[in-house]
């Protein structure tokens, strides 16, 4: 009787080990970035994006620090109103690894505000865990007019 309670407790402890686990191993790094946007007139990091390919790179700190870049994908940008629907590949140099990806989003042209969601679809070894994690991004820019574009705002990677 005392073996079979010893088991059966042993199992309850393990069964709520397996469920616990995965919410605290489940983070989302939380980080600001600051980007721009401009004819760099070199290649962003990917290989097959171009010189010719005008992109979007900055910073983000917090939870993750590194360079980001984003690259606008086809279809091309299409305008509801004032307001530009994108999607865009997106790659995070963390200086000892990276993650891409990529997002679709909205910029409203009367506000300046952008806001993107998307999924990491490829990384580096030592951040393989980020792997199917969701990305999301939003804040604000200056006036699109005039180069460079400068934006501020929050992102994270998470479940």
């Amino acid at each position: 009787m005392k073996k079979t309670a010893i088991v059966v407790s042993a199992l309850a402890m393990l069964v709520l080990v397996i469920l616990v686990a995965p919410a605290v191993w489940a983070k989302t790094l939380k980080c600001d970035q600051t980007i721009y946007y401009n004819d760099y007139g070199v290649p962003g990091p990917h290989p097959y994006h171009t010189a010719e390919t005008g992109y979007w790179m900055g910073t983000i700190t917090g939870a993750l620090t590194g360079t980001v870049y984003f690259w606008e994908l086809t279809p091309e940008p299409y305008l509801v109103g004032n307001v530009m629907h994108f999607s865009e590949d997106f790659y995070i140099d963390f200086g000892d690894g990276w993650v891409s990806g990529y997002d679709k989003g909205i910029w409203n042209f009367a506000t300046f505000k952008f806001r993107a969601t998307g999924w990491v679809t490829d990384t580096s070894a030592n951040y393989a865990y980020l792997l199917g994690n969701k990305f999301h991004e939003e804040g604000i820019t200056s006036s699109p007019n005039v180069l460079p574009i400068t934006g501020t705002g929050t992102c994270f990677i998470g479940p």
